[in-house]
């Protein structure tokens, strides 16, 4: 093999090398972001929405009973409420999304934890 061809079968290698590390690089850099619906005065303490099963955990001064509305009306009626161990946990069936949404009380507010998991 020439130098010439040598040169340029490393410049078409390398060309192609480049190539399908950028793709790969973009196809990675692509991320989707979950939309998580949350109370008016909901502070976020942990959020994680770029990946299925994506979550969101929030305080509130928002009564229980506020809060089962507020998801009620973003997701329609649960297919399930519970209290167990004084923690209310709801269970929505949304646009192909499983949707738990879990409310404890604490001293003088609630903690609101809301998972949502893309129905396979």
């Amino acid at each position: 093999m020439t130098i010439k061809k040598l040169l340029l079968a490393l410049s078409l290698s390398f060309g192609l090398i480049t190539t399908a590390v950028i793709a790969k690089e973009s196809k990675e850099a692509q991320t989707i972001s979950i939309a998580i619906p949350m109370v008016t005065d909901a502070q976020v303490f942990s959020q994680f929405n770029d990946k299925y099963p994506a979550m969101v955990n929030y305080f509130t001064k928002d009564s229980f009973s506020e809060i089962t509305s507020f998801y009620s009306e973003q997701f329609g009626s649960p297919i399930s409420e519970q209290t167990v161990y004084g923690r209310l946990e709801l269970k929505f069936d949304h646009m192909q999304q499983n949707i738990r949404v879990i409310v404890a009380k604490q001293k003088n507010h609630r903690e609101v934890d809301v998972i949502v998991e893309e129905k396979k």
